[in-house]
């Protein structure tokens, strides 16, 4: 029998980490997604996720959406996990098909859920602020139907390389309307962004997942019939067979501009205050937890598998090689 109601957490985990890729080679040689790696020691990124996944929804309702390519990286970091909530994708196709895959599932499982999804590249200081602030927006898309309530971070500087909302309004009030989404600017609009009292887009966000599922319906409505006929596809075959059929027709799809930059009045910025919150998608990212090493402790602990790869102590090796090139390149040399 089914518990309605509950909140679910799905952690995306299936990208390349291909703007890492220079830096996140293991002792073998071989290239490791950044969400397998850790910063500064200690858990993988991943193993930070599942944990705020956790906290929320507890191990029996977080699910964590792979590839089937990366799973010797995986298996290991997810095996106190029912196997039904290890969402397989046979490839990339982008965060859309990464949320709507398991969205189905949980919608078999709790017609009633509330769905948090949380990226698995983010490395916070103050975890309880961040958690109080997830906590507050799953509160909110439980009560408020038809919401999706998305976490915008107070700016700590104007980031040229990260996603910004603009809130509809300047009210100091915790919960406001989205004016527009603004994808890297350049440094004079981050500039005015800071100043406009814009936010920082984390792409964690809660909504109930039948209002979920009906904004998919909405702004990608073929995807959503895709999906839908290919899971009880007449020519059968097992789960595994019909979602490989499925993504071999399927273009990649990016959540942020399908979904949430189309959201419009069904959305909502939740504001977050300062937490020490990096995202480590880029070397610039993985740099600045190196620079303010005491924002991002070390976290060690019997239970912890140790990741192959620490993204800080791998990029300052790259940087200190490239450094030695450049010093060996004299006037004769270049």
């Amino acid at each position: 029998m089914k518990r309605a109601g509950n909140v679910w957490a799905v952690v995306l985990a299936g990208g390349e980490g291909s703007r890492l890729s220079q830096i996140s080679i293991d002792p073998r040689g071989r290239k490791v997604p950044k969400q397998f790696c850790s910063v500064l020691g200690g858990e993988s990124l991943l193993q930070k996720a599942l944990r705020r996944a956790r906290a929320l929804a507890g191990t029996r309702r977080t699910m964590a959406v792979v590839a089937a390519d990366q799973r010797c990286w995986w298996s290991a970091e997810l095996m106190e996990y029912p196997a039904d909530n290890i969402i397989v994708q046979p490839c990339n196709r982008g965060t859309a098909c990464g949320v709507m895959l398991p969205l189905m599932q949980i919608l078999i499982r709790d017609e009633d859920a509330t769905v948090l999804v949380l990226p698995s590249d983010h490395v916070v200081a103050d975890e309880a602020v961040l958690l109080d602030a997830i906590r507050m927006a799953t509160d909110l898309a439980r009560r408020e139907p038809g919401q999706l309530i998305v976490l915008g971070l107070e700016p700590e500087r104007p980031d040229t390389g990260l996603g910004w909302i603009a809130p509809g309004t300047r009210e100091n009030v915790p919960v406001r309307s989205v004016a527009r989404f603004v994808e890297k600017p350049p440094r004079d609009l981050a500039e005015d962004l800071v100043r406009e009292g814009a936010l920082w887009n984390s792409s964690i966000f809660a909504m109930r997942a039948v209002d979920l599922f009906g904004l998919f319906q909405w702004a990608l409505p073929w995807m959503t019939r895709m999906f839908t006929y290919s899971l009880v596809d007449e020519r059968g075959g097992t789960n595994d067979e019909r979602i490989s059929r499925l993504y071999a027709r399927l273009p990649s799809v990016d959540f942020s501009r399908a979904i949430l930059q189309e959201a419009g009045e069904h959305m909502r910025v939740l504001t977050v205050p300062p937490c020490g919150w990096t995202d480590v998608g880029t070397p610039a990212g993985v740099a600045r937890c190196g620079l303010h090493s005491q924002a991002c402790p070390t976290e060690r602990g019997a239970a912890l598998t140790r990741a192959p790869v620490d993204l800080v102590e791998a990029l300052r090796a790259f940087e200190d090689g490239m450094n030695l090139v450049d010093r060996s390149a004299g006037p004769d040399n270049q």
